[in-house]
């Protein structure tokens, strides 16, 4: 073999060892644990059930050896907070994908994942098939904000449930005509 063709492969082996060492990290065995306990990721890798709340930092550092965490990563930042324990402080890439996912839009490339990628697990975690819900504040009258409350209690359901029936029922009749927007 020619010497460039054995500088490559050294360095080939050179690089996989290094990740063969990462993998072996606590930290990644770790984060990969609860990803696997919580039947998020399978992985023919042998890990240790794991429930503790992870760092951000750290399944940041393991998405970089198994990019399906980076995938799941700005879903569960959103629908399963309790995941992670310092969710507060995220860096601005990874804060502005969450953003951007809770606009309900499909956000830009995150650390070599495609946006679309990042964006069809927002569906399949928490209440299953259900995107998230967004919080909307509105000012009512103390007229408007009796009307809702009775409303509500007539219909037995919540007032944000009968406001959203009541949205549906006057959306349907504005596009049928027989209401004017």
């Amino acid at each position: 073999m020619s010497r460039q063709v054995t500088a490559l492969v050294e360095r080939a082996q050179a690089r996989f060892a290094k990740i063969e060492r990462q993998r072996r990290n606590p930290r990644y065995r770790r984060v990969l644990g609860r990803f696997v306990t919580a039947g998020l990721l399978s992985s023919n890798e042998p890990t240790l059930p794991n429930r503790a709340a992870l760092r951000v930092a750290d399944a940041l550092w393991a998405g970089e050896l198994e990019p399906r965490i980076l995938e799941l990563l700005p879903a569960l930042l959103i629908k399963k907070p309790s995941f992670f324990e310092d969710r507060a402080a995220l860096p601005a890439d990874l804060a502005e994908v969450v953003r951007v996912l809770r606009r309900g839009e499909v956000p830009a490339e995150f650390r070599g994942i495609p946006g679309a990628d990042l964006a069809r697990w927002l569906p399949r975690l928490g209440r299953s098939g259900a995107p998230p819900s967004r919080l909307r504040c509105f000012r009512f009258t103390a007229e408007d904000s009796r009307l809702l409350s009775n409303l509500s209690l007539e219909l037995k359901t919540t007032e944000a449930a009968a406001l959203r029936r009541a949205l549906r029922e006057f959306g349907a009749a504005v596009l049928q005509g027989r209401a004017k927007p």
